[in-house]
């Protein structure tokens, strides 16, 4: 699927301190995603990428799972008190195939009966409509 040509590509975050898994995402995303997806920083801790999130607001932060240096608890803890609508990604090689996607926006009051409903139906097993990407759920 190609944007149309006034769209802008998402501008991501890659926040990890091996440059390794930085760097070979990078390019990993320059190659097959260059028109959806611009990389605008690189942060090799959780004081840094805080830092550059406020500073440059991405669409995306795609946080190194495995990482050590990058405190995971504090920093859902600081990406869950920001405003501005944002989706991180945690990624983990050791975990192929699935990642966490946690999506901060605001949303209308009435629609949060509609989330609360799918996440009941997917408890019951029946399978509910709700989007995959909501907070916190692997995808």
């Amino acid at each position: 699927m190609t944007l149309p040509p006034t769209a802008r590509p998402r501008c991501a975050l890659i926040v990890s301190s091996h440059p390794l898994f930085g760097e070979g995402l990078r390019s990993l995303l320059k190659e097959r995603q260059s028109a959806k997806v611009e990389v605008v920083g690189m942060a090799a801790s959780t004081d840094e990428a805080v830092s550059v999130m406020n500073t440059l607001a991405p669409d995306l932060v795609i946080v190194d799972y495995d990482d050590e240096a990058v405190n995971r608890e504090e920093f859902l803890a600081r990406f869950v008190v920001g405003e501005t609508p944002m989706r991180m990604v945690l990624m983990s090689l050791r975990k192929a195939g699935q990642v966490v996607v946690y999506d901060r926006r605001v949303v209308a009051a009435s629609q949060v009966d509609g989330w609360l409903d799918g996440v009941e139906s997917r408890r019951s097993g029946s399978g509910g409509g709700s989007d995959p990407t909501d907070q916190g759920e692997k995808v």
